[in-house]
C-alpha cells in the first residue's frame, strides 16, 4: 500500500486523490485477478479440465440420451408437426441450465428424411440453400458455411436474432461434434436416427462464466479501495470531533493537519477561525477594561468636582468657574469617549448604509484642511496639499470620509514633532493589480516618538496607544474607525515608514 500512502504527500484536490486512488486500485486489482486466474486456471473454480470423451459423455447422459428416449417413446405425436413443441420446450428449454460458473444452452430439432422440420424447442426455420428467411432477410453468415445448392442442404437458424444453429443435407451424417470458443466454451452438435425415422438434431453450448472471477475482482477491488480511503474517511471523522473538541476546550485545541486537500483545507479553516476566536475574545476582554478605564478616568474628575462645588469648597468665585469649567472640559471629554465607543460599535457590528455621491476631492481636501489652520499654527506644523490638475472624482460616502480625513489630521498634528512638515499628496489614478485605483491620498508627518515598523500593524487596533499607562488624551480609536470606515468603501488604510517620516495611505478600488 505504498502507492497508495504517496498519495498522501500529493497536492491535488480530494477528487483528484479518489480518482487516482479509484485507478490505482483497479490497477492492483486487474494485476491480482489475472495472476489468480493464471495460477489456477483448469481448477473446478475456473474451468474445468476434461476429455472430449469425457464431455460427450457428459453430454449424452444429461441431453443426448434422454432426448432420444423421450422421442422414441412418444414417436407418434413426433411424427405430427409442431405437436410436441410445447412439451419440448419445457423439459428441454434454450436456456436448459443455468449455474454460478456456466450456463448451458440447447437447440433441439427434429426433422424427417425430407427435410421437413416437425418438432423445435426455439424460433427456428429451415431455409434450403440458395433461399432467405421470410421476408427476404438472409440468415448472418450463410454464405460462409450453407452448402451448394445443388447438395440439397439446409439451415436451422433463428430469423429474430439472424444467427445460424446448425447446418443439415438430405442425407446428414451421424455423429457428434465438438467446437471451442477461445476455452471459455464447448458447442457438441450431435446428429442421431431415431427408430422411427426421424432423426434428431441438438446443439449443446456450454459456456463457462466469469462469476468466480469477477466476484474475485469486485472483493479485491473493494478491499484495495477501502484500504485507499480509509484514511480520509477517519480525518472527516477527525474534523467532526475536532469540531466538537474546540468548543469543548473553548478553541483552545487544534485540529491536526494531514494530507494536501479540501479535508487539510478546512481542517487549517477551523483552526484559523479558533486563532480569530481567541484572539477576538482577548480583544473584547480589552475593550471592556479599556472602556472601564476611559470612562473612569474623567468621570471621576467630575465626581469630585462637583464634590467640591456641592460641598462649597472654593475660595473664590474665580475658583469656583475654574471648577466649572474643568467640570464643563471633562464631560465633553467624556462624551466624546461615548460617541467613539458608539461609533466604532456601528461601524463594526451594525450594517452601515452608504449614502455615495461624486465628490471632488481637491475640493473635499481644501474644505477639511483649511478647517486645521488653528492645530497647524499652534503646534508649528506646516500644511503642504500636493493635489493633481485634473480634477478627481470619487463615488463616497462624502460624511464618513470627513470622518477619516479628521481623525488622520487630528493625529498627524498631535503627534507630529513641532517645526516638521505634514505632506498630504494625492495622486493621479493609475492601475494596479488589474484594478483601477482611482483614488491614492498619502498623508506624510515626522512624529515626535520613532515609530518602530513591527508596530505599524497596531496602530489601527482598537485603544491602542503607544503610551502603556494610557494617560493621554483619547480612547485610541481614532484610527480604528478611520480603517472601518475605508475598509466599508472597499479599501484599505495602512501605515508606512520612510525614513523618520510616518506614512498613512489610503487606496480606494
Amino acid at each position: 500500500m505504498l502507492v497508495i500512502k504517496w498519495t498522501k504527500k500529493l497536492k491535488t484536490g480530494l477528487v483528484g486523490e479518489l480518482v487516482l486512488i479509484f485507478i490505482l486500485s483497479l490497477a492492483a486489482t486487474l494485476a491480482a485477478v489475472s495472476l489468480t486466474a493464471h495460477f489456477l486456471k483448469g481448477s473446478a473454480l475456473f474451468y474445468p479440465v476434461q476429455t472430449d470423451a469425457e464431455r460427450i459423455m457428459n453430454y449424452r447422459e444429461k441431453v443426448g440420451n434422454p432426448l432420444a428416449a423421450w422421442l422414441d417413446a412418444r414417436a407418434g405425436e413426433a411424427a405430427i408437426p409442431h405437436q410436441l413443441e410445447q412439451e419440448l420446450r419445457e423439459k428441454f428449454p434454450l436456456d436448459y441450465s443455468k449455474g454460478f460458473r456456466a450456463a448451458e444452452e440447447i437447440v433441439v430439432s427434429v426433422v424427417n428424411v425430407q427435410g421437413e422440420l416437425l418438432q423445435a424447442n426455439s424460433h427456428v426455420v429451415i431455409v434450403r440453400s440458395g433461399e432467405t428467411l421470410p421476408g427476404g432477410k438472409a440468415l448472418r453468415s450463410t454464405a460462409d458455411v450453407s452448402p451448394a445448392f445443388e447438395a440439397g442442404g439446409f439451415v436451422i437458424g433463428n430469423p429474430e436474432e439472424e444467427q445460424v444453429y446448425n447446418i443439415l443435407f438430405f442425407t446428414p451424417k451421424e455423429g457428434i461434434d465438438i467446437s471451442y470458443n477461445n476455452s471459455s466454451g464447448t458447442k457438441m452438435q450431435e446428429t442421431r436416427k431415431l427408430g422411427n425415422g426421424f432423426y434428431l438434431v441438438a446443439a449443446s453450448t456450454i459456456t463457462y462464466t466469469e462469476n468466480p472471477v469477477s466476484l474475485l475482482g469486485i472483493v479485491v477491488f473493494l478491499l484495495f479501495f477501502y484500504l485507499g480511503v480509509r484514511g480520509r474517511i477517519r480525518y472527516m471523522r477527525t474534523l467532526e470531533r475536532g469540531t466538537h473538541t474546540l468548543y469543548a476546550t473553548e478553541f483552545q485545541a487544534r485540529i491536526p493537519l494531514k494530507y494536501n486537500n479540501e479535508l487539510t483545507t478546512m481542517a487549517a479553516a477551523l483552526n484559523d477561525m479558533a486563532e480569530q476566536i481567541i484572539t477576538s475574545r482577548s480583544k473584547e476582554k480589552d475593550f471592556l477594561l479599556n472602556i472601564s478605564h476611559d470612562l473612569r478616568t474623567p468621570l471621576t474628575s467630575i465626581l469630585g468636582f462637583v464634590s467640591l462645588l456641592k460641598e462649597k469648597s472654593y475660595d473664590s468665585e474665580p475658583e469656583k468657574e475654574r471648577y466649572i469649567e474643568v467640570l464643563e472640559e471633562r464631560t465633553g471629554y467624556l462624551k466624546k469617549l461615548l460617541d467613539e465607543f458608539f461609533e466604532i460599535s456601528q461601524l463594526k457590528w451594525k450594517p452601515t448604509v452608504m449614502n455615495k455621491s461624486r465628490v471632488n476631492m481637491q475640493e473635499l481636501l481644501r474644505q477639511v484642511v483649511d478647517g486645521y489652520h488653528p492645530q497647524s499654527r499652534d503646534r508649528q506644523i506646516a500644511t503642504v496639499l500636493l493635489l493633481p490638475d485634473q480634477s478627481v472624482h470619487v463615488e463616497i460616502d462624502a460624511d464618513l470620509f470627513v470622518r477619516v480625513l479628521e481623525n488622520l489630521l487630528s493625529n498627524a498634528f498631535k503627534y507630529s514633532r513641532a517645526g516638521t512638515e505634514l505632506i498630504i499628496r494625492l495622486r493621479e489614478p493609475v492601475v494596479e493589480s488589474r484594478r483601477q485605483c482611482p483614488l491614492r491620498l498619502e498623508f506624510w508627518s515626522t512624529p515626535a516618538q520613532t515609530v518602530e515598523s513591527g508596530e505599524l500593524h497596531r496602530l489601527f487596533d482598537r485603544f491602542y496607544k503607544r503610551d502603556s499607562s494610557r494617560t493621554g488624551e483619547g480612547a485610541g480609536l481614532g484610527l480604528s474607525i478611520a480603517a472601518e470606515i475605508i475598509r466599508l468603501h472597499g479599501g484599505r488604510l495602512e501605515a508606512q515608514i520612510e525614513g523618520e517620516r510616518l506614512g498613512m495611505i489610503i487606496e480606494l478600488f
